[in-house]
């Protein structure tokens, strides 16, 4: 009998278990859209750049990934061309052993943005944190674009990028964008920004 009971207890524990993992899954997936104007409104920097650096660790009992970018341009114009900008988002970049057989898994959650060294970017940094300082890009992953080809792409294709905003004062070639906005221009894209960060 207590075989029996304890094999019921680990079972909800482990539907308990999965049902939690899939409602974190969920609510990363169910992210606010966001289009261009209102991550530029959300933005304290807009940083333009190659990531050069990405560790992780702990501060104060909190995974964080640490990210440094070598700046290039800030649209904002609020930081040193050829600076470095460093911040610290939630989580590790993966699962950590802890050396007495258990692994830590608070890894960075689904619908953030992810790092990599050596990656050119144009990141729209949200304000850090006010108790643990930790910073994300705004909109999470749909705030951090990787420049490859010429182009500027998000994690999530530039899906609604551009809808639901006022395009009467953009040049043919930035209308051009809303057509195909998996295929956007880096210097076409930056001129846009640049204009609309400037025009608040």
């Amino acid at each position: 009998m207590k075989a029996t009971s304890m094999l019921k207890k680990a079972s909800i524990a482990l539907t308990v278990a999965a049902g939690l993992s899939i409602a974190t899954s969920a609510n990363a997936m169910k992210l606010k859209q966001q289009n261009l104007q209102e991550l530029i409104s959300a933005s304290q920097n807009i940083i333009a750049g190659e990531v050069i650096k990405v560790t992780d660790g702990f501060d104060n009992k909190r995974p964080y990934t640490e990210i440094t970018i070598n700046v290039s341009s800030d649209a904002k114009g609020k930081l040193k061309e050829e600076s470095t900008y460093t911040f610290r988002q939630f989580g590790l970049l993966e699962p950590l052993s802890m050396g007495n057989g258990k692994v830590y898994l608070g890894v960075t959650p689904d619908g953030f943005a992810k790092w990599h060294e050596g990656e050119n970017v144009i990141a729209f940094m949200y304000k850090p944190a006010s108790i643990t300082g930790f910073q994300t890009t705004a909109g999470m992953a749909q705030g951090k674009f990787v420049v490859r080809d010429g182009k500027v792409i998000n994690q999530f294709a530039n899906s609604g990028l551009f809808e639901g905003m006022d395009t009467a004062s953009f040049s043919d070639e930035e209308r051009n964008m809303l057509t195909n906005p998996e295929a956007v221009k880096v210097d076409v894209f930056m001129n846009l920004v640049g204009k609309l960060a400037g025009a608040q």
